[in-house]
């Protein structure tokens, strides 16, 4: 399955993004941060359409660190 992920510095960005995706309504799962991804923060956002990641980004509506998508090949980094 396909989907993306954002990572976040620290614990408190990771929950202040749930907090903000949940105002505004976005479909989206809180899952354990990938290792293979990164060790910064333990628990990251995961986003199945690319419309609501492309909104992240575009509207700068989240702190993060970096967003990846997840295809059969592994984890791609998308944005910075």
């Amino acid at each position: 399955m396909n989907y993306y992920i954002v990572v976040f510095k620290n614990t408190y960005d990771a929950m202040v993004a749930e907090k903000k995706l949940k105002e505004i309504n976005f479909n989206f799962k809180i899952m354990p941060t990938p290792t293979s991804v990164t060790m910064s923060c333990g628990i990251c956002v995961r986003i199945e359409e690319k419309e609501q990641i492309d909104l992240i980004i575009s509207n700068n509506i989240l702190e993060y660190k970096n967003i990846y998508f997840r295809d059969n090949q592994g984890y791609i980094l998308v944005e910075r």
